[in-house]
């Protein structure tokens, strides 16, 4: 199934613990990146989305493939192939140091019509990023050059971040606090009891701020 333009706009009108409540009653689990170790470089509205996935490994301080013709290189082709609406993900060694993204690969998918990106690493130009307004969430920040250090192995197939499986197609929602993965055909019974949950939420304040207990409240709505 894919993500419609109203899922999108609806989906992003709600938020990560809420999305998490949801898909716990689901019995939907192992399927949210906490904002402990993967962060956003800048504080946004959430950004939902596809995930166009890709994997990094390392490899020894030797140059390689420097005399390779570009249109061979399967970074670029990686890059090249994202489309209007992939959210790049990025998965990579644990307790990678190195930078994996930076400000111009922001601005290469961006052009390609990607709405953010998932990077299980550091990234460099961490400024720029924030200047230049591309959502990304990254493990740190870090100087240090990728390139002879950490080497592209593949994409479009299923990678692992902080422990959660992220397959292409999969719909990712990040904001501030963590990234949910979404299986695509879950995402209309989602939005609906999302909206509803909501809907509860504005109930809830509006009677606590009007002066009732808050045993009043949990007897009338059961949450809080």
């Amino acid at each position: 199934m894919t993500l419609t333009d109203d899922q999108r706009e609806r989906l992003s009108n709600l938020h990560s613990a809420l999305i998490n409540d949801i898909t716990d009653e689901m019995g939907i689990g192992d399927n949210v990146i906490p904002g402990t170790r993967i962060r956003p470089v800048w504080s946004r509205e959430p950004v939902v989305g596809t995930a166009h996935p890709s994997q990094r490994v390392e490899i020894g301080y030797e140059e390689e493939g420097s005399g390779d013709d570009p249109e061979d290189s399967e970074f670029f082709q990686y890059l090249d192939s994202t489309q209007e609406g992939d959210f790049v993900v990025m998965a990579a060694p644990k307790d990678t140091e190195v930078g994996l993204w930076g400000e111009l690969l922001s601005t290469i998918v961006a052009q390609q019509g990607a709405v953010g990106a998932l990077i299980d690493g550091p990234t460099r130009d961490s400024r720029l990023i924030e200047e230049h307004g591309f959502p990304v969430w990254s493990d740190g920040h870090s100087a240090i050059e990728s390139f002879g250090r950490v080497s592209f192995r593949e994409w479009d197939v299923p990678v692992e971040v902080h422990g959660v499986t992220i397959a292409p197609g999969d719909v990712l929602f990040a904001d501030y606090e963590s990234i949910v993965v979404i299986d695509p055909d879950d995402v209309e019974e989602i939005v609906e009891r999302g909206e509803e949950e909501l809907e509860t939420e504005d109930a809830v304040r509006a009677d606590i701020r009007s002066g009732d207990s808050v045993f009043e409240v949990w007897d009338r709505y059961g949450t809080l």
